[in-house]
C-alpha cells in the first residue's frame, strides 16, 4: 500500500481552529506559482520570530518523528511539509498536547517551495519514507533529483545534513544513485547505506512497514565545508571523515 493510498482511508478529527491558526500554513500551488513573494521565506525569523537553528521535513505526515525531535530539542525550531490535510490534523494535535513553541507544519506542494527556501537557513532536512512512485508516468512526482539537490545545498548550512529512508529496495537504490553523483554532499557513515533507523519515536510509516517485516534503508548526508572545486579528483565524494549520524543505526 502506497502513502498516498493509507493517508487516504485514514480518518483524522480536525483540531480545534486556534491551533490550526497558530501551528499551521497554507501555501496553495496558486500562490507559490504566481505569487511566492507574499508567501513567508522558510527560516527561523520568518517563521518563528527567532533566529534559533531550523530543520525541515519533506512529507512529515502525521509527524510523529518531528514532534518528538521539537519535544527533546527546544532550542531549536522545526517545520513540516505535507501537500495533506488529514496527517497534519494530527500533527497539530500532537503539537498542542505538548504545547510546543517550536514546532509549525505547512500544507503544501514541497517542490514548489524551492523559491522560498532561504540561503543557509536549514541545520537539517529529513525525506523519511516519501511516496516511491514506481510506475512510469508518475515518476516525475518523485523528490530526489539533481535540481533537489540543488536547491537543499542552496538551503543547508555548511555541515548540515540531509537523511533520507525508505522501505523500498529498489527507490532507495535509484535515489542513492543520484546522490552519489553529487560531490557537495559527503556521507557521514563509511558503509554505503545504513540499515535501521532507532528514532526516539518512530514515524507511522516506519512502524507500519517495520510490522511487514520490511527494513528501514536510510543514507545521511552532509554539505561540504569547501565548495566542490576545492576537491581532488582522487577524493570519494561519499565518504566524510565524521561519523556522527543523526540516528542510531545498524549498519550495512
Amino acid at each position: 500500500m502506497s502513502r498516498r493510498s493509507l493517508m487516504r482511508g485514514a480518518r483524522f478529527q480536525p483540531p480545534d481552529p486556534r491551533a490550526i491558526e497558530r501551528y499551521l500554513l497554507f501555501f496553495s500551488s496558486k500562490e507559490l506559482f504566481w505569487n511566492p513573494d507574499m508567501l513567508p521565506p522558510i527560516d527561523s525569523p520568518h517563521l518563528f520570530g527567532d533566529h534559533l537553528p531550523l530543520q525541515l521535513e519533506i512529507g512529515c505526515g502525521t509527524a510523529d518523528f518531528l514532534c518528538a525531535l521539537a519535544l527533546e530539542n527546544p532550542g531549536t525550531n522545526f517545520v513540516g511539509v505535507d501537500v495533506s490535510s488529514k496527517p497534519l490534523f494530527k500533527a497539530i494535535r500532537t503539537a498542542e498536547a505538548h504545547a510546543l513553541p517550536n514546532i509549525k507544519f505547512i500544507k503544501g506542494d514541497f517542490k514548489r517551495m524551492y523559491p522560498l527556501l532561504a540561503a543557509d537557513a536549514l541545520q537539517a532536512v529529513y525525506l523519511h519514507f516519501p511516496d516511491p512512485h514506481m510506475r512510469q508516468r508518475f515518476r516525475k512526482r518523485r523528490v530526489v533529483s539533481p535540481g533537489f539537490l540543488d536547491e537543499i545545498n542552496r538551503a543547508l548550512a555548511p555541515g548540515g545534513r540531509l537523511s533520507i529512508t525508505t522501505d523500498h529496495h529498489e527507490f532507495f537504490l535509484e535515489m542513492l544513485d543520484v546522490v552519489e553523483q553529487d560531490v557537495r554532499f559527503a556521507k557521514t557513515h563509511a558503509e554505503r547505506y545504513l540499515i535501521g533507523f532507532e528514532a526516539g519515536t518512530k514515524s507511522q510509516f516506519q512502524r507500519i512497514w517495520e510490522r511487514h517485516g520490511l527494513p528501514t534503508l536510510r543514507v545521511e548526508l552532509q554539505k561540504a565545508h569547501r565548495p566542490p572545486s576545492c576537491l581532488n579528483a582522487s577524493e570519494d565524494p561519499g565518504h566524510s571523515s565524521s561519523p556522527t549520524c543523526l540516528g542510531h543505526s545498524a549498519c550495512h
